[in-house]
């Protein structure tokens, strides 16, 4: 009896062997078919990290423009401002001239002086009628508020086309 006991362990001892490989084969064949999926699905997950990659790329794209635009809009604020800035002080330049200008007769303009902005028209035309008038370079450029170099370029200007024009306390300059 102690002989068949030996060999009942022993059968025991081979069967679990047996078994004990069977599950190591086993777990060798999972692994190789859940490698095989992950090598498969490997394309799959570099698609999805290039979506995700072109979805970060257009999110930042979109903030890009979304900057970029609100940086425009601002610049077009600022650029809006500004010129209705000039316009006023234009207008009110233009207005003060006007109320100081004495009614003269409508003169045609030359084709030098329509080609130049007409607040600058009536600026010269204005020194050349107070020169006219008799003030002196320094009177007309305190009341113009214009430079006296300025007041004294049209006044030589207005001499070198033939309309000679008196000039009182006229300082070089």
């Amino acid at each position: 009896m102690a002989l068949q006991t030996l060999d009942f362990w022993a059968i025991i001892l081979d069967v679990a062997q047996l078994c004990l490989c069977g599950l190591i084969i086993l777990f060798l064949i999972l692994n190789r078919i859940k490698f095989k999926q992950l090598i498969l699905r490997a394309p799959l997950m570099t698609h999805t990290q290039n979506a995700n990659t072109e979805f970060v790329v257009e999110a930042v794209r979109q903030q890009t423009k979304l900057a970029f635009n609100h940086i425009m809009e601002t610049i077009d604020k600022e650029r809006q401002t500004l010129d209705a800035y000039y316009q006023q002080s234009d207008q009110r330049i233009a207005s003060g001239l006007f109320t100081s200008l004495p009614a003269m007769p409508h003169e045609p303009k030359s084709s030098t002086e329509t080609s130049e902005p007409d607040s600058v028209n009536v600026i010269y035309k204005e020194i050349e009628t107070l020169a006219d008038q008799g003030l002196s370079l320094t009177d007309i450029s305190e009341r113009l508020n214009v430079p006296q170099g300025e007041v004294d370029l049209v006044l030589k200007l207005k001499h070198l086309r033939g309309g000679c024009v008196e000039k009182k306390n006229h300082p070089s300059v």
